[in-house]
Order: structure tokens, then C-alpha cells, then sequence
């Protein structure tokens, strides 16, 4: 039924509705309410003019219903209006219709950079407000619409010159079911902007990965087929871009012993699993060969939300190569360090010990855990300690250099004749340097003074007893530990004592003439034997059992003695080196007695053989 004769139609039949009730059933109402002595003539002018005003009653009761409604109508449909004008207006969307021309909306008007004159125009006339590229296009979507009804969707570019930007328009239309052709223009001049920056990003994107040379980057979909390989992928891998492309990952570049675990990592992680880690792998090459990479990995969805999986991997040959150099120079620098003769010393701005050698402990006789963290100046002899550590405060700021010779105390309270060398580090204060053992080369020194000493005093002709008293003395120089005694065999068998600087003058008094004989204290078994006497604790040696107690009183531990001859190998007398504490000589304290044994015995055979001089 048409909308127009609804009305029309609800008001006709209600009142022949109205009039059929009131015809069959009026007289019936009114009769009880008028009286007889009017008549029927009464009755029925009473029930017409009944009728007439019930009639215009419902009428206007009709009519003002209808009304209502309508202004409801209407008012719901202005306000739709609005509605979907502000809607519009907001999603940047105008409506047309064609109807032999086009008729647009004020929406499509603004969109169209247009005013109100143009609401009416033709098609000729839209296509001129396009950007010449986008007419063609634009024609042949509306004749296919308006010729065969093919749904309109395309978007255009608006002509303006001047205008800084472009301005795209999406064109929409469609015939309906009453054959009315209606459409609708939306700006989408920021969604192609947007479109534009996503694919210059992509752009900038794979331009950055294509020509970064050391940074591989691989795209795998589900099924790990290659969808993406850059030039650094074939430089690293030695795959093409066309060999690659639909191989699998594990084909390409993953070992065969490592191809299952792989596998199993990825597929977990597509199924939500834990990703991936990061780190170092050594991965396979073309012609087989081995290549480390720092290899990353992430998942990312495509424009058909389908996961893909992209890795970063950056070659580590090099740097492999440059760390395996590394090493190999570090253990070359280690072992020539740990072989040096010299103590390599690093310590800290106030001298503590940062670092140290093995050639230390042979030195020192110290570990090289238990030094570090302890001052330098801490390990030599208190006079010497004291010059290192003004020496250190007088250097200038963080620079300058210390070079002297010092002694050093070992662990079993030797004396050692080092040179130090150290220099400051200006960055930090740090000190780095060495420290050499001269101990031989100073002995050396003084034994080569002790010998032109001697034959000086031999050119001089003085007493023997004074030439072996300068040479024990400078032994003790050498030694401090040792007190020295010379004894020489007399005509009769016995031991004078020519040359005891340090001994006490008890005990020089008891010895003096003691036998050569053997059994007799160190030095009277020793000439008797013509062979070296350790005797390493006096309390208990046989040898010393009548000396022991005054020895001790003496303070005298320990003793050993070397004979000293002449050139036909008969003993001259012999050499007594005492400690204050029971000890044994090192092969280093004989040998350098032997050579002091040597000066004694040219001294004694030539003041022999030569006349003193009258005094």
C-alpha cells in the first residue's frame, strides 16, 4: 500500500465504522433518555445531531493522532539528519545521486572544493575537478556503473595545482533495488598519506638491509621457505638470491646435526612457545664451510595476519679470527712472561701489588696470591723500604720513573740485591715495571773488589792475618747472615784463627788451637778431611758436643766449614761460616764461599813464599 493513502484510508474506515455502529444501535441508546411525549421526531433530530457531533469528535481525534505521529516522524528524521550530517562530516563523507546528472550533497560540495551552484552537475563536469592521470580511470568506473551496474569504488586524485599536497577522494556508488543510482565521496588524503610513509618506510627499510654489507637478513613464512634475502645473505652464505628463494632454512644454512633442533625451536615458537634467543651459532655455508654469526630473530604477522619469521645475523669471522689472534699473542705474552727471569710488577698509585709473575716466587720465595694487595716497599730491608717510599712520594703528579738497586728480603730472611725499575702510569697513577735479581752480578762485583783488594794488599805485603780479615769481612758484606771465621793449619796440627770479625771473643778464645782431627767441631774435621762440614744444628751434631753449649751461649746454631789447599792439595785451613739459627747453606752460599776460599788460599801461599818486609 502506498505511504500517501495510509491516512486517507484509517480515517474513511473508521468513520464508516462509526456510522454503521451508530445506525444499527443509536435509537437503542437514546431511547431510554427521551420521553414519549416527544415523538419520534425528537428522537431522530436528537440522533442525527448526535451523530454529526460524535462523528467530528472522532474525526478530529483521527486527524490530531496522525498529526502527532507525524511531527514525531519528523522530528526523529531531523534529527537523523543531523545525525548522520555530523557523521559525515566527521568521517570526511559526502553523498551523490545520479539522476540523468549528478546531485550532490553540501558534504560531497566541500570535498569537491566546490560551492552550491554546482550541487546539480554533470559527469563531464566532476571529471574536470579530477587530476587529469585519474580521468580516464574515473570515466570508465561510472559507465560501467551506470551501464551494467557494476558496484563504483575508486579513488582520485583532486586537481590543484597550487595546492602543497595531494588530495585523495574514495568514490563510492552502487544501483539500488528501486534502480536509483546513489554513492557517496570520503577524503582519504591522510590514509593514502599514511600509505605513502608505511611504504617509504618499507622502502628506507629494505634499502637499509639491502645495502648494509655485513648485516645478513633472511625472511622465512611457516614452513621456513625463503621470502626474503638480502645481498649481505649471499655474500655471508654464498646463496643467491634465486637460490634461495622458496628453499628451506635448515637446507640452506643449518649443519645436518643441528637441523632437528632448530626445526623444533621455530615450531614451538610459532605455537606460542618461548622465542628464540639471541647469541653466537656457527651456521653452514654454501661450499660447506663453517661461519660464525651473532644471530636475532623475530616474528612478525603480515597484511594476511600469517606469521613470518625474519633473522638478523651479523658474520663474526672476522672478529673469531682477530679473538682466536688474540689469544694465541695473549698465551705467547703469558708464557714469555711466565718464563722470564725478571718480575714483571704492577701496582696501584699507593704501590700495592696489582699483579706479579712466577719469576717472583723464585726470587722472593713469597706466593704470588699471598703478595698481592701488599705494598712493594713492605718486601725489602727497612732502609731501603724507607728510600722506595720517599722516592715514590717525590715523584711529579702522575709521571716520572724510578730506577736504584735495593735489597730485598726473602722469605727465609735473605738478603737479595734487586733493581728496580718502575713508571708511573699519567692515567691513572699506576705503576708498571720490573724488578731483576743482580744478587749474582753483585756478588760477582764484590768478589772482583775482594780480589784486587787481596793483591793489593799482596803487592803491599801485608800481614796475612790482615788480608784474611778484609776478605772475611767483605763475605760478610755479601752475606750478613753468615759470621765468618778463617783458620789456618799450623806446623803442629792445629787451627789458628787468623780472621773472626764477628765472632764473640769467648769463643774465638776456645777454638783457638782446637786439633785437626777428625770429630773436632766443623772446622778441625773439615782440614783433617779436605772436604766440606755441614753441621745444621749445633745441639745435636756429634761433632760438637764439647762446643755446643758455649756455641749457644755465643749465639750460635749452626755451622758448616770449607777446607781451602794449596796447589799441591794440601789443606791451608779452612773457612767457618756460623748462622744464629739451625739452618743448612744453599749450592749459591758454597759456591760463593768457594770463591773466597780461592783469594784465602792465594793469599796464604803467597805471604808463604814471600819475606815480609821490615816494618
Amino acid at each position: 500500500m502506498r505511504s500517501d493513502l495510509a491516512v486517507p484510508l484509517r480515517l474513511a474506515g473508521a468513520y464508516i465504522l462509526f456510522s454503521l455502529l451508530w445506525m444499527l444501535g443509536g435509537e437503542y441508546l437514546l431511547a431510554p433518555l427521551v420521553d414519549k411525549t416527544y415523538g419520534d421526531g425528537t428522537l431522530h433530530q436528537l440522533e442525527d445531531l448526535l451523530f454529526v457531533v460524535l462523528s467530528t469528535a472522532l474525526i478530529f481525534v483521527i486527524i490530531h493522532r496522525d498529526r502527532h505521529s507525524q511531527r514525531d516522524l519528523l522530528d526523529a528524521l531531523s534529527r537523523n539528519s543531523r545525525l548522520l550530517q555530523q557523521a559525515q562530516r566527521n568521517a570526511a563523507l559526502g553523498s551523490w545521486e545520479y539522476v540523468g546528472s549528478l546531485h550532490l550533497s553540501q558534504e560531497a560540495l566541500r570535498l569537491f572544493d566546490q560551492d552550491a551552484a554546482h550541487s546539480h552537475t554533470s559527469l563531464d563536469t566532476l571529471l574536470t575537478w579530477l587530476h587529469p592521470a585519474e580521468r580516464p580511470a574515473v570515466q570508465r568506473a561510472f559507465r560501467s556503473l551506470l551501464d551494467s551496474c557494476t558496484p563504483l569504488s575508486i579513488s582520485a586524485r583532486l586537481y590543484r595545482p597550487q595546492a602543497t599536497e595531494d588530495s585523495w577522494l574514495m568514490l563510492r556508488g552502487e544501483v539500488d533495488s528501486s534502480g536509483q543510482v546513489l554513492g557517496t565521496v570520503q577524503d582519504i588524503s591522510a590514509q593514502k598519506r599514511d600509505e605513502q610513509a608505511l611504504r617509504d618506510s618499507e622502502q628506507r627499510f629494505r634499502q637499509l638491509f639491502e645495502r648494509t654489507p655485513r648485516i645478513a637478513v633472511q625472511g622465512y613464512d611457516r614452513e621456513r621457505r625463503v621470502i626474503y634475502w638480502n645481498q649481505a645473505s649471499t655474500q655471508l652464505y654464498g646463496y643467491s638470491l634465486q637460490d634461495a628463494m622458496g628453499k628451506r632454512l635448515e637446507e640452506l644454512i643449518v649443519p645436518p646435526p643441528q637441523r632437528g633442533k632448530v626445526i623444533n625451536a621455530i615450531n614451538t615458537w610459532l605455537l606460542g612457545g618461548p622465542a628464540i634467543s639471541a647469541g653466537e651459532i656457527q651456521l653452514q655455508r654454501k661450499d660447506g664451510r663453517k661461519v660464525w654469526v651473532y644471530s636475532s630473530h623475530t616474528m612478525l604477522r603480515n597484511s594476511r595476519n600469517q606469521l613470518e619469521l625474519y633473522c638478523v645475523d651479523i658474520d663474526l669471522s672476522e672478529q673469531k679470527t682477530i679473538h682466536g689472534e688474540l689469544q694465541d699473542s695473549e698465551t705467547r705474552y703469558r708464557e714469555l712472561v711466565d718464563t722470564l727471569s725478571d718480575v714483571i710488577v704492577l701496582t696501584d698509585a699507593e704501590a700495592h701489588l696489582l699483579f706479579l709473575n712466577p719469576a717472583w716466587e723464585a726470587i722472593s720465595g713469597y706466593r704470588m696470591h699471598e703478595s698481592l694487595g701488599k705494598q712493594l716497599p713492605q718486601f725489602l730491608v727497612d732502609e731501603d723500604a724507607a728510600r722506595l717510599r720517599a722516592q715514590l712520594a717525590e715523584l711529579p703528579g702522575c709521571t716520572g720513573s724510578i730506577r736504584g738497586e735495593y735489597r730485598l728480603l726473602s722469605r727465609n730472611g735473605l738478603q737479595r740485591r734487586v733493581e728496580l725499575h718502575l713508571h708511573r702510569n699519567p692515567l691513572n697513577g699506576s705503576m708498571r715495571g720490573s724488578l731483576c735479581d743482580i744478587q749474582e752480578r753483585y756478588q760477582l762485583q764484590q768478589l772482583q773488589h775482594a780480589r784486587n783488594a787481596v793483591l793489593d794488599e799482596l803487592l803491599a805485603r801485608r800481614p796475612v792475618d790482615r788480608i784474611l780479615d778484609g776478605i772475611s769481612r767483605r763475605l760478610q758484606d755479601l752475606s750478613p747472615r753468615m759470621r765468618v771465621s778463617i783458620m789456618l793449619v799450623t806446623p803442629d796440627q792445629t787451627l789458628h784463627v787468623a780472621a773472626s770479625p764477628s765472632l764473640d771473643e769467648r769463643y774465638r778464645e776456645a777454638i783457638e788451637g782446637v786439633p785437626v782431627a777428625e770429630g773436632v767441631g766443623s772446622c778441625g774435621h773439615a782440614a783433617h778431611s779436605g772436604e766440606l762440614v755441614i753441621a745444621e744444628d749445633l745441639s745435636t751434631h756429634p761433632y760438637w758436643a764439647d762446643y755446643h753449649e758455649l756455641a749457644s751461649a755465643c749465639g750460635l746454631r749452626a755451622c758448616w766449614s770449607l777446607p781451602f789447599k794449596d796447589d799441591h792439595g794440601e789443606v791451608l785451613g779452612t773457612f767457618g761460616i756460623y748462622y744464629d739459627s739451625p739452618s743448612r747453606p744453599s749450592s749459591a752460599d758454597i759456591a760463593l764461599v768457594t770463591e773466597f776460599t780461592r783469594l784465602a788460599g792465594l793469599a796464604v801461599q803467597q805471604t808463604r813464599s814471600t819475606p815480609r818486609p821490615m816494618d
